[in-house]
């Protein structure tokens, strides 16, 4: 059992807004140590009563020496953040972290601060229309999965210990990814949808049969257009900061549209044919959902009572091939869903740069779920 006493572990949130907010409420809930710093200092009272420790300036906040330090601020600030870490961080205790959703500008900006070499990006894919602190709340990251991102000078203790609060703690589930991926994917399943919700308000907005739609509108409009009632600003950050994918994907959604609008247009008897082809083409994801909803992950081999799933698992060491391995079980659609190691966790020690080396042949057991469902899905 993974000692999990909030007197050996503890977490830093920098930014109590919705996702750093829900955050420090759950590993608060779970009797986790919390130091957490907001610019705006109004919902300290608040913070203080759930268990969080409130502390008065970023610096304040890193000599704290949390374990991990989560930045949940915008990324406009992070450059101004990231300089009062610089030289304030013990980088031998803290891992750096975030839950920005576009991870390759963060990199580039840690990198720039010195900090490259205790930073794992991480993404919680989790959110709302809403925003700061008076939405948040724990139950925000319920079941929710982790995207984390390293590269060729990431340290395994730190993904490790970032892991341990996501799944031990948090009770959450994660893949770990590099971050050329995660972009192109986030752009794709978050990034581009905001994109077409709003387009798709605006055209409701530009239509003079405007005010019957909108009485008629219904679950089809409610799911579609969720997400353009997000604060626009906000949106048209989030996107921007993720532009290049965006851009392709969006290119990609017009040649489908226009496809789609051709083949409507075409009173030919062969048009028929053109708009099965065109509303079958996503057969696979259908019936991937379809599964989903019948019955949870099958192809398993061990039962992990902690969690109550089964699954398998994968064994890790600081080798150069940890990465590609991790990488390779998320494509295979795994996740992570526990993490233990043979030594300093059972110690109430946690990892720390002089207990790891990257030469060192230290093993970590990752507890991996399978998804039957996606593997077919992927044929």
């Amino acid at each position: 059992m993974l000692n999990t006493n909030s007197e050996t572990f503890s977490v830093g949130i920098l930014g109590l807004g919705l996702i750093g907010g829900s955050l420090a409420k759950r590993l608060a809930k779970e009797n986790c140590t919390v130091y957490a710093y907001n610019r705006h200092s109004q919902m300290y009272n608040q913070a203080k009563e759930l268990g969080i420790i409130c502390v008065d300036s970023v610096k304040e906040l890193v000599l704290k020496k949390p374990n991990v330090l989560f930045l949940c601020n915008s990324l406009s600030s992070m450059p101004i953040v990231l300089s009062q870490l610089e030289h304030n961080i013990d980088k031998s205790i803290t891992t750096l972290s975030d839950v920005g959703s576009v991870k390759s500008l963060v990199r580039q900006q840690v990198k720039e601060a010195n900090l490259a070499n205790c930073y794992v990006g991480a993404h919680p894919m989790a959110g709302s229309e809403f925003s700061g602190w008076e939405a948040s709340c724990n139950e925000l990251l319920d079941s929710a999965l982790w995207a984390l991102t390293v590269d060729s000078c990431t340290q395994l203790w730190r993904v490790a210990n970032v892991l341990h609060v996501i799944t031990n703690v948090c009770k959450n589930r994660a893949i770990v990814i590099n971050d050329s991926v995660h972009d192109k994917s986030a752009a794709l399943i978050s990034h581009m949808p905001h994109v077409v919700a709003t387009a798709l308000a605006n055209v409701l907005c530009n239509n003079p049969n405007r005010n019957i739609a909108i009485q008629l509108a219904a679950g089809s409009w409610r799911d579609m257009t969720r997400v353009s009632l997000t604060d626009p600003q906000r949106t048209r950050a989030m996107v921007s900061e993720d532009r290049d994918n965006v851009s392709i994907l969006l290119r990609s959604l017009i040649a489908q549209l226009d496809k789609a609008a051709s083949m409507l247009e075409d009173s030919a008897q062969n048009s028929d044919d053109a708009e099965r082809e065109f509303f079958d083409e996503a057969k696979a994801w259908r019936e991937y959902k379809y599964a989903m909803r019948l019955s949870k992950s099958k192809n398993i081999s061990k039962k992990h009572l902690e969690h109550g799933c089964e699954c398998d698992s994968c064994e890790c060491d600081s080798s150069s091939s940890w990465r590609e391995n991790l990488l390779n079980s998320a494509k295979k659609g795994e996740e992570i869903i526990g993490i233990s190691n043979n030594k300093d966790f059972f110690d109430g020690k946690f990892y720390a740069a002089n207990k790891l080396s990257v030469d060192s042949k230290y093993s970590y057991e990752f507890l991996v779920r399978k998804n039957a469902n996606m593997l077919k899905f992927m044929r």
